[in-house]
């Protein structure tokens, strides 16, 4: 005979909201590291317009270094921010 389904058990599923995540965390300090979170990585798109050769200089390090335009311009955001 099938066990009755325990609902209560599914509510760990649901994704957690940051307020109740940071009360957890700030209630107990000691409690041990979490679970990667299943929920999606919040990815935004920007545009740039600059001169073609600019663009293509930019995709060419990007190949040659076998990077997303995204890690590419991380790296170049951390050393602009070194320098400064």
């Amino acid at each position: 005979m099938p066990r009755s389904l325990d609902l209560n058990r599914l509510k760990q599923f649901e994704p957690a909201s940051s307020d109740v995540e940071e009360r957890t965390t700030v209630a107990n300090p000691t409690s041990p590291e979490r679970w990667p979170s299943r929920e999606p990585i919040r990815d935004g798109q920007i545009s740039i317009k600059a001169p073609l050769d600019v663009i293509e200089r930019f995709r060419g390090i990007c190949k040659d270094d076998r990077r997303t335009y995204a890690d590419m311009l991380t790296i170049l955001m951390d050393a602009y921010e070194r320098k400064g």
